[in-house]
């Protein structure tokens, strides 16, 4: 598993045990970011609804990584690891991934070049709900039992 073995020998990615409680609560705050990027977008505060969607998809995949034993120590040993682990297995779609690494360089440039629009955000939170419900899915399915 190239990258993903890398990530957990330079302490990228630690292995945990499994534990339903902590998918749920990274789902939970996955549904209140959300929430709060919506109030942000309809408040026309563009910058934090972009912050607020890539955090909301950020969690919801943490919760996936939880479900498979790992926990990530930074944004890129998350998206490495969701990328081998769901995508590239076919547990998850393709679109999950490329919202996530978009809803990243959004957030970035808002966050550090205060470069944001009304449209990026709009159509990132529109990608973040389908991922969202993509992931929730997932957990919802028998195939997500542990």
């Amino acid at each position: 598993m190239g990258q993903l073995e890398h990530f957990l020998k330079s302490g990228k990615l630690k292995s945990v045990t499994f534990s339903k409680d902590m998918c749920m609560k990274e789902l939970n705050i996955s549904q209140k970011d959300y929430e709060a990027a919506m109030d942000s977008f309809r408040a026309e505060g563009y910058k934090w609804a972009t912050i607020q969607g890539y955090y909301a998809l950020f969690h919801a995949v943490r919760a996936l990584l939880f479900h498979a034993g790992y926990r990530e120590e930074s944004h890129t040993a998350l998206k490495i690891a969701f990328r081998e682990l769901y995508i590239d297995t076919n547990l998850m779609k393709e679109s999950v991934y490329k919202t996530l690494e978009r809803g990243m360089n959004l957030r970035e440039m808002a966050d550090y070049k205060d470069s944001y629009s009304k449209t990026s955000a709009e159509q990132l939170l529109c990608n973040v709900k389908e991922s969202i419900e993509e992931i929730k899915s997932y957990f919802d399915s028998e195939g997500a039992d542990k």
